[in-house]
């Protein structure tokens, strides 16, 4: 199977630099900005399947990929980026200030521990093994599209590549991005990590607050 990885676009919550885990934010103006230049340059693919994390920001940045392909996006919960529970929505800062050793605990070792409410590194690698087992049974030969989010994409690198969780920090991920993964004949290999040229010209948030301020 050729497996596509697509971040979603851009959102508020990247913007500010806050915890967002599986709070359903949507996009920003700059992310609405970059899925429709993602669109256009995914257009010429062959997708067998097309498919989203259920999370708004990423089911809509699926759907400007649909547009120019027949196939609708089958949405799957198991896409969703790793939970953050009681951190969702806020800053470092604030988690610093209220909840300092559990995340002085998660920075040292995030496989083992988790903020309130949230997963584990194993824990979410578990429920992103079975989603890849479950669609490389679908399409052992074909070429399928996940899109989804930045925790999703470096636990999944780690797992194919068989590197250890905590070093996912070492994959950086764009929003937009597309990284690219084939599984031939029991044979995994990265072809493309992180790749954005097609995103030149969109202005990032701070070019458009700086337009717009002055």
């Amino acid at each position: 199977m050729r497996l596509i990885v697509i971040r979603h676009g851009e959102t508020p919550n990247n913007i500010e630099d806050r915890f967002t885990g599986q709070s359903d934010v949507p996009l920003s103006l700059v992310g609405e900005q970059q899925i429709g230049v993602l669109g256009s340059y995914l257009a010429t693919e062959h997708f067998d399947a097309l498919v989203s994390s259920d999370l708004q920001r990423a089911r809509a940045t699926a759907l400007a990929i649909a547009r120019y392909h027949k196939l609708a996006v089958e949405e799957d919960a198991q896409l969703r980026e790793l939970s953050l529970g009681k951190w969702e929505g806020l800053t470092v800062a604030e988690v610093q200030a209220y909840d300092p050793v559990t995340l002085k605990n998660w920075r040292a070792d995030p496989s083992r521990f988790a903020p309130g409410g949230g997963e584990t590194l194993v824990q979410f690698r578990a429920r992103i093994v079975s989603a890849l087992d479950r669609w490389l049974a679908r399409h052992p030969h074909g070429t399928v599209a996940w899109v989804a989010h930045a925790g999703l994409i470096g636990v999944l690198i780690c797992h194919v590549l068989e590197i250890e969780l905590n070093r996912r920090w070492q994959f950086h991920h764009e929003n937009a991005s597309v990284t690219e993964i084939r599984f031939e004949q029991g044979r995994t290999s990265l072809v493309r990590l992180n790749e954005t040229s097609f995103l030149h010209y969109v202005k990032s948030s701070s070019e458009l607050f700086s337009t717009v301020t002055l």
